[in-house]
C-alpha cells in the first residue's frame, strides 16, 4: 500500500498531457515520460497511456487508462510493471481564460489527489 503522505514526496504529483502524444508523470519517487492515445468511449473522453523512466534511481515503467467525467474529474488506474497498482482521482490545473471549444497548444496538467492504492499480486 502506498504511503498517502509519500504523494507529492519529491515535487506535487501530476499527470501531464502534453502535445503530439507525449506527457509526463510524478508521483512519489516516481519521474516518468508517458505515450498517450486520446478516443472516445460512451460519449466520454477516454486516455490509455503507457510510461517510463524512474523510481527513485531504479528504471520504471507502467501503463494506465483514464475516464474524463462530466464534472471534469480524470478518473482512472495506474499500474507499475510487475509491482502495485492504484485507482486515481485528478482534477485539471487553473487555465488562463480561453474562448469555448478553443483548443489550447499547452499541456493538460492534472493534478492527482490522495487516495488509497491496492498492492498487485506479485
Amino acid at each position: 500500500m502506498w504511503d498517502l503522505d509519500a504523494l507529492d514526496l519529491i515535487e506535487p504529483a501530476h499527470l501531464t498531457f502534453g502535445p503530439r502524444g507525449l506527457g509526463e508523470l510524478r508521483l512519489i519517487a516516481i519521474g516518468a515520460e508517458i505515450d498517450y492515445r486520446v478516443s472516445d468511449r460512451d460519449g466520454m473522453a477516454f486516455v490509455e497511456f503507457s510510461w517510463e523512466g524512474y523510481d527513485e534511481s531504479d528504471p520504471a515503467s507502467g501503463r494506465g487508462w483514464a475516464q474524463l467525467e462530466a464534472g471534469g474529474a480524470l478518473k482512472g488506474r495506474l499500474f507499475i510493471h510487475q509491482g502495485d497498482e492504484s485507482a486515481f482521482t485528478a482534477h485539471r490545473e487553473a487555465e488562463a481564460q480561453r474562448p469555448k471549444g478553443a483548443r489550447s497548444s499547452k499541456p493538460s496538467n492534472f493534478r492527482l489527489q490522495r487516495r488509497r492504492a491496492r498492492r498487485a499480486r506479485r
